[in-house]
């Protein structure tokens, strides 16, 4: 875990955050993303044959995806509890509880500049907090 510093730790965060998949090695501590927005036919199958690879291999890794949507929820609750403003927390969690709570928390959140800051900065800092203990997790396992 020490071979992997902050900026690493942020790296692996920004990657997930996008919807990507990140491998790391557990030896070398090499960490290899796979980026599911790459469009070109090459670069896409050497991708491919890449991820075969690290499937086959897979007990060398630690392989972290994007959050499941009840951790994204979750990250949206907390979010809620740091929120001085009453109304809009009221606003937020009625998004939440809501069909398709992501979506309608995000364009609430979308409405008001200043929130969505907020909101973004948060959000990255508790993805890089989720990362890290992934990282812990699977390396004391």
């Amino acid at each position: 875990m020490s071979i992997l510093n902050k900026s690493k730790i942020k790296g692996i965060a920004r990657d997930i955050a996008k919807g990507n998949t990140c491998y790391i090695h557990k030896n070398t501590a090499k960490i290899t993303t796979i980026d599911y927005s790459i469009e070109d036919p090459k670069l896409l199958a050497a991708q491919e044959h890449k991820l075969k690879e690290f499937e086959q291999k897979i007990e060398n890794y630690v392989k972290i995806e994007k959050l499941s949507t009840e951790d994204q929820l979750e990250i949206m609750s907390k979010f809620l509890k740091e929120l001085p403003d009453k109304s809009l927390r009221k606003q937020l969690s009625n998004a939440l509880n809501r069909k398709n709570p992501a979506r309608n928390f995000n364009q609430a959140v979308e409405g008001d500049m200043e929130l969505n800051i907020h909101w973004r900065n948060f959000n990255f800092e508790e993805y890089k907090k989720w990362v890290s203990n992934f990282i812990i997790d699977a390396y004391n396992y």
